[in-house]
């Protein structure tokens, strides 16, 4: 593997794993105000301006995660690999972030 290769999927790779970590701590704290109970029957309604909110930093997330491929990416299809390599990490290291966060929750 070259140099400039090692070094653009480090980066990817430091990048994705701290966006993980970003949106686990958003849930996080969405859980905690909205959900202090835990998640039980009948769950709480938000209210549309945070739902809004939300939808928001979804659709904001996808975008971040395609300019990553879209600056690491030479052709079309690398690109796209490398906002799937991106999105991949991202997801994982948000499962493994919230997590080790509601494991350690007091």
């Amino acid at each position: 593997m070259s140099s400039v290769i090692f070094k653009k999927f480090t980066a990817i790779t430091i990048f994705s794993i701290t966006m993980g970590f970003l949106e686990a701590a958003v849930v996080f704290y969405l859980r905690a105000l909205y959900y202090p109970e835990g998640f039980c029957f009948p769950l709480k309604i938000i209210p549309t301006d945070i739902f809004l909110i939300e939808i928001g930093r979804e659709i904001s997330t996808i975008v971040m995660l395609a300019f990553i491929g879209i600056i690491a990416g030479k052709t079309l299809l690398e690109k796209f690999c490398c906002f799937l390599y991106s999105f991949g990490i991202w997801d994982i290291f948000y499962c493994i972030w919230l997590k080790w966060r509601l494991m350690n929750q007091k």
